[in-house]
């Protein structure tokens, strides 16, 4: 009998009185009728997820619209001003420049605040909910560092960023201090609908500008309705849902969709060439560049490919391999949760080794053949794009099953987290030079002055912060910044005391999209977009695709067969 009932009955044998047989009745008939409609909302809910799944495949789907024109693709689409709206912040210390987005992971349908994420990872030491940790930076060379003066540190460090211009080991071994990361967004369903907000993630720019889950919906749904924008993009909309009904109290279990951005150090080489360019002709087309254009912009988009030519590859590849080393929301030092549905679950790399599913992957071997006679299979039923990684937070919603197979019930509880991947960063030995010993200070109020702005040599700052990062010569470029937004935040030159306090003309420090210009060297790419777009995962995006690749292998002469 229900919990409510219980109570009802349990007051009335308080008080002495005898229930009425036909108000318990409509008592139960009410109860059982929102029972039916909780569930048929949970159906519902679970339609429009299914539905979204199968139109597409886990990636970003739009941005805000900042662009128009006489033709529909000069409009924003996945790309704007830049792919998924990057933009530079290389004065913070460790803020990495992204717009708002609207993504979906897992048929759920999301937007995002103004993103602007720091290179921070899952804690290696801490096994608390959302810990994290900053991602060390790779080390100065000492061929740089034991230069006598700067002039001669500059003109070695060019050296190297030559090396890894041209992926050029022999003329200095840069792999050492140039580490590639990956950046990646993660989706998870939230118990979370206490009084206070969980912030997604670390951001030194932004965060969400409301009080509580329910404050944020209603302001979500006010800019919906009227349209106007926050100013200051920092409202998102997170979607809510019924998970489950409690068998014991009766009460629905909701779930909160919330999201995050973090970068994870990737433990291997990266090369550059791995790097393929995909084309967007809507956005190529509207900016009129050719691909070799589009390469030198922040709207250039990349897939991960360490095949020298398009290949189907219908299982374990370079994705993988970088993903795998990605832990869900244990951390790194949890113990590993193991994942059991039916039969024991099997890596997809070859090895067949148990699958650590508390990391993300996507493809595992079941221990025997299936319907289809193979033990290969892939996460979701149709995304390419979706990393799962279990986990055993109580922050987390769990989904939960019965399996009765001749007469034998088996109970599954499982919790997760959902990631796809968003770019892959190198991090540079830039980030440690600090050839004119600049000193840095924890605390910004100690370097926070109304009379500082770098400017002037009177108004030099006095050492730097986190949003005052600027230490790399101003001779180690000599070109402006490329493709530069309004969005981006730093200046081509400050002036910075130093420790003996001389005043010395630096640069933003921080990492950048692209590189100015380096003498003997050009414009150095360091940030790499390779984030999936939602409708590519579709029949006619896969069509339009093929179509355009099949044009290519026609001549002017030739008339296509189709």
């Amino acid at each position: 009998m229900n919990s409510q009932i219980v109570l009802v009955l349990s007051l009335v044998a308080l008080g002495g009185a005898v229930i009425d047989p036909e108000v318990l009745a409509k008592l139960n008939a009410q109860q059982d009728q929102l029972n039916t409609l909780v569930k048929q909302t949970m159906i519902l809910q679970e339609f429009v997820e299914e539905r979204i799944r199968t139109d597409g495949q886990s990636g970003i789907k739009q941005l805000r619209h900042d662009t128009e024109g006489s033709r529909n693709y000069y409009g924003s689409s996945h790309l704007d001003y830049s792919a998924a709206g990057i933009h530079d912040h290389s004065d913070y210390i460790r803020t990495l420049g992204m717009g708002e987005i609207a993504a979906v992971i897992n048929g759920v349908e999301f937007r995002t605040r103004h993103l602007d994420f720091k290179l921070v990872r899952p804690s290696t030491t801490n096994t608390s909910f959302g810990a994290l940790e900053d991602i060390p930076y790779p080390e100065v060379p000492p061929e740089v560092t034991s230069k006598a003066t700067v002039a001669e540190q500059i003109l070695e460090m060019k050296e190297w960023f030559k090396a890894f211009a041209t992926q050029n080991s022999t003329l200095r071994n840069y792999k050492n201090y140039f580490k590639p990361v990956i950046c990646y967004m993660e989706g998870m369903w939230l118990k979370d609908l206490t009084t206070e907000i969980t912030e997604p993630f670390q951001s030194d720019r932004h965060r969400l500008d409301a009080s509580n889950w329910d404050d944020l919906m209603q302001k979500v749904r006010y800019m919906a309705y009227t349209g106007i924008k926050d100013n200051f993009e920092n409202i998102a909309f997170h979607p809510r849902k019924i998970m489950y009904m409690d068998s014991t109290t009766g009460v629905p279990v909701y779930g909160q969709w919330n999201y995050r951005v973090l970068c994870y150090p990737i433990p291997f080489d990266i090369p550059t060439k791995y790097l393929k360019q995909r084309e967007d002709l809507s956005w190529s087309t509207s900016q009129g560049l050719d691909t070799a254009g589009v390469l030198k912009t922040r709207g250039a988009r990349f897939q991960l490919n360490e095949l020298d030519s398009d290949q189907i590859k219908s299982d374990f590849n370079i994705y993988d391999k970088i993903m795998q080393v990605i832990p869900g929301l244990d951390n790194v030092p949890a113990a590993d949760v193991k994942e059991n549905y039916g039969a024991p679950l099997y890596t997809a790399d070859g090895t067949k080794s148990p699958l650590r599913s508390s990391y993300y992957h996507r493809w595992y071997n079941f221990a025997k053949n299936g319907a289809m006679g193979t033990s290969l299979t892939h996460r979701g039923y149709s995304d390419q794009f979706l990393f799962v990684a279990v986990n055993s937070r109580d922050k987390i919603v769990p989904m939960t099953m019965d399996d009765c197979k001749s007469g034998v019930c088996t109970k599954y509880s499982t919790r997760v987290s959902y990631a796809i991947p968003m770019e892959i960063v190198y991090l540079t030995p830039l980030l440690k030079w600090n050839p004119y010993n600049i000193a840095y200070n924890q605390n910004p109020d100690v370097t926070y002055d109304p009379n500082q702005d770098g400017k002037t040599a009177a108004t030099a700052f006095n050492g730097m912060n986190f949003m005052t990062f600027y230490q790399t010569p101003v001779t180690f470029f000599n070109g402006p910044a490329v493709q530069a937004d309004v969005a981006d935040t730093i200046e081509p030159l400050v002036k910075m005391k130093t420790t003996e306090g001389k005043v010395v003309d630096v640069t933003a420090t921080g990492t950048r999209c692209i590189l100015p210009k380096i003498d003997g060297v050009g414009e150095v790419r360091l940030r790499y977009p390779i984030h999936p777009i939602h409708g590519e995962g579709s029949a006619v995006w896969k069509e339009v695709n093929a179509i355009r690749d099949f044009m290519k292998t026609l001549t002017t002469t030739t008339a296509p067969d189709i």
